[in-house]
């Protein structure tokens, strides 16, 4: 007994997949990889119509003004950083990283209007690290950062402020 003959079909975006599902709206076939699933059903990208949250999209002006804020914050706490340093000692100045870290991701994300990005998780990044070494600088010299850098505690107050300021706008 042969069997009846069914119609095979392929996925319009990916012609060497065999697939039995069609998009709600337009009846287009399409493969589980480009489905879209939404509360009417199974959707192929052109119907979903899928887009980034406005949060997420950032605009070359947002990272000339994100770049501008980080390069400003970055050299004011740096020179804050490095007078208490100078006049605390190096230990309880480096509890104040992290409140660097933090200021340095609030401005930012307050300056880009609340967006989020890895672009702008870069920025807030080398901003601290740019506070760093203005700190270093001013506290010791050329040789500060030498010194600070072999200061195995100010390495790791260093890594959670510059992940504190990444969390804020990424």
């Amino acid at each position: 007994m042969d069997q009846p003959a069914q119609n095979i079909h392929y996925c319009v975006t990916h012609p060497d997949i065999e697939t039995g599902l069609s998009c709600t709206r337009c009846e287009k076939y399409i493969c589980p990889r480009c489905m879209v699933q939404s509360v009417i059903g199974a959707r192929c990208p052109d119907c979903a119509q899928t887009k980034k949250l406005p949060t997420f999209e950032v605009t070359p002006i947002y990272y000339v003004r994100a770049y501008a804020a980080g390069i400003g914050i970055a050299l004011l706490t740096g020179l804050v950083w490095a007078l208490v340093r100078i006049m605390l000692g190096g230990y309880l100045s480096g509890i104040l990283v992290i409140g660097v870290g933090y200021l340095v991701g609030e401005v930012i994300s307050r300056v880009v209007n609340r967006k989020r990005g890895s672009g702008l998780a870069w920025i807030a990044g080398t901003s601290v690290v740019l506070a760093f070494t203005v700190s270093g600088f001013i506290w010791a010299g050329p040789t500060g950062l030498h010194l600070l850098t072999r200061d195995i505690f100010g390495l790791i107050f260093l890594v959670v402020a510059v992940f504190i300021a990444v969390d804020r706008v990424r």
